[in-house]
């Protein structure tokens, strides 16, 4: 186990989602497909709503109040 002091540095690649290990390993980390897009993207699940907004209106039908 690495000592927390030694200051040991790894590189994080969210786009491959694998960490470059001060050794010169790459290790491959699990990351949800939907949750990698919004943070490579800088959107959160209502900016991924939202920049669809445009397709959305196009398939959702007008909705009128009925009283």
């Amino acid at each position: 186990m690495a000592d927390r002091s030694s200051g040991a540095q790894v590189t994080i690649d969210l786009a491959s989602a694998t960490l470059a290990l001060p050794t010169g390993t790459s290790v491959v980390f699990p990351i949800e497909a939907f949750a990698r897009h919004c943070l490579l993207n800088g959107v959160d699940e209502l900016g991924y709503l939202q920049s669809h907004l445009a397709d959305i209106e196009r398939y959702e039908p007008p909705t009128r109040c009925r009283r």
